[in-house]
C-alpha cells in the first residue's frame, strides 16, 4: 500500500528533502476586517489557528503559497493577464486585487468554470472567461498577446499530500508524474507563444519533483532555472528574477509548492529556432 514515505523517498532520489506537516488555515480577506498583521507581505492575507467560518462574506480560503505565486507576476496597472488553468479562480481573483488589469481566465473543466464565474460575480471581478484546452487556447488568433501569463499546471499534488491532505495519495505514482510532464511541456510551449516579447510567464505547480518542474521548463523552452528550497515565511516574500525558481517546502505556513519566473526577451532564440 502506498504511503507518504513512498513520495518522500521518490523526492530524495532527486536531492529534495521534505517532511510531512499540517498546514494552518489561511485566507484572503477582501472585507479588510480581519487582522492581517501576521502576513507582512500581503495586506489582505491572514493565517489563523482555527478555520474561519465562511458564509456569504468576502473572505476566501486560499493557500499562502498560491498567493505568493501571484505576487511573482509583478503585475502593473493596464497589463493583460492570462490565467491559463484558472478554475476555481482564486489566483485570478487575488491578481485582480493587486493591480488594475485586463483579466483572461481559462479552464478546461466546464463545471469548474461555473464555480469560477460564481466567484467572480461574488467579488465583482471583470474578466473574459473561456472553457478551452490550454494547449490550443487562442490558437486561431494573432500571437502573442499577453503581458503576463500564470500557468498553474495540472500536477501530481505532492505538495498538497505532504501538506496534510492525503486524499491524492491513492492516485500518485511515478507513472502519473511522467504522463503529466508531457501535458505540462505542451502547456508551457503554448503559453510561451501567447506571451508578448518582454512579458513574464509564471509557472507553478503544487508538486515538488523536478520532473514536473525544472525539467518541464528545460524541455519546453530550454530554460535552466536556478531553484532555492525554503519554507514560506510570514514576514518576507522572496522576489524571483528571470530564470529563478522557488521550491516551497511544506510547513505550517503553506503547502508544498513550486513557482518559477520566465521573462521573455524581445527577440527569443527559442521562438526563432521553431519558426
Amino acid at each position: 500500500m502506498r504511503d507518504l514515505q513512498t513520495i518522500i523517498t521518490y523526492l530524495q532520489t532527486q536531492d529534495i528533502s521534505v517532511e510531512p506537516t499540517r498546514v494552518l488555515p489561511s485566507f484572503v480577506d477582501y472585507t479588510n476586517t480581519l487582522d492581517h498583521r501576521n502576513v507582512a507581505w500581503s495586506s489582505i492575507a491572514v493565517q489563523t489557528k482555527e478555520p474561519i467560518v465562511l458564509d456569504d462574506s468576502l473572505v476566501e480560503s486560499m493557500s499562502l503559497a498560491s498567493m505568493a505565486a501571484v505576487h511573482m507576476l509583478n503585475l502593473k496597472d493596464g497589463e493583460t493577464l492570462l490565467d491559463m488553468c484558472a478554475a476555481p479562480g482564486m489566483k485570478s481573483l487575488y491578481a485582480s486585487k493587486l493591480a488594475s488589469i485586463s483579466l483572461y481566465a481559462n479552464d478546461l473543466s466546464r463545471d469548474r468554470v461555473l464555480r469560477m464565474n460564481r466567484l467572480f460575480n461574488k467579488h465583482a471581478v471583470s474578466a473574459s472567461v473561456s472553457v478551452q484546452d490550454g494547449q490550443r487556447l487562442f490558437a486561431d488568433a494573432d500571437l502573442p498577446q499577453f503581458d503576463r501569463i500564470l500557468l498553474d499546471a495540472p500536477c501530481s499534488g505532492e505538495g498538497v499530500i505532504l501538506g496534510g491532505n492525503e486524499k491524492l495519495l491513492a492516485t500518485w505514482s511515478p507513472a502519473k508524474v511522467k504522463r503529466l510532464q508531457q501535458l505540462q511541456i505542451k502547456l508551457v510551449k503554448h503559453a510561451w507563444a501567447l506571451l508578448k516579447p518582454g512579458g513574464r510567464l509564471v509557472y507553478a505547480t503544487c508538486t515538488l519533483n523536478k520532473n514536473e518542474n525544472e525539467r518541464v521548463l528545460k524541455k519546453a523552452v530550454k530554460a535552466n532555472v536556478t531553484t532555492t528550497c525554503t519554507p514560506l515565511s510570514l514576514s518576507e516574500l522572496p522576489i524571483l528574477d528571470n530564470n529563478q525558481a522557488w521550491r516551497v517546502l511544506p510547513s505550517e505556513n503553506a503547502i508544498g509548492f513550486f513557482v518559477a519566473v520566465l521573462d521573455k526577451p524581445i527577440k527569443d532564440d527559442y521562438d526563432a529556432a521553431n519558426e
